[in-house]
């Protein structure tokens, strides 16, 4: 069972976390008449050097991804950085 959870709400492109963990869980709502892509990279330094992607995944027009993972979640090393696109929003749970 997963302890120490925290949450992060997003709504733009950020580093969420600069510490090493897994992410356990997250849930995205899109408001957008398109196609939209959310995408987790590890090690993120810049724009130049994203480190590597560690988890993508898509959100039809108006749709909504609800994905808990249980035990040992995905895991990273520093600076978890998740891009998200213009009218997409959610909650990401690390620890």
């Amino acid at each position: 069972m997963a302890t120490n959870l925290t949450s992060h709400f997003v709504s733009a492109t950020t580093t969420i976390d600069s510490n090493a963990g897994r992410i356990r869980g997250y849930n995205f709502t899109s408001h957008s008449t398109a196609v939209k892509s959310v995408v987790f990279h590890d090690n993120y330094v810049s724009a130049g050097d994203t480190g590597t992607q560690v988890l993508k995944f898509e959100l039809n027009s108006g749709g909504s991804n609800d994905t808990y993972l249980e035990d040992a979640g995905i895991r990273y090393f520093t600076n978890l950085h998740v891009t998200v696109p213009t009218s997409v929003a959610g909650t990401v749970f690390t620890g």
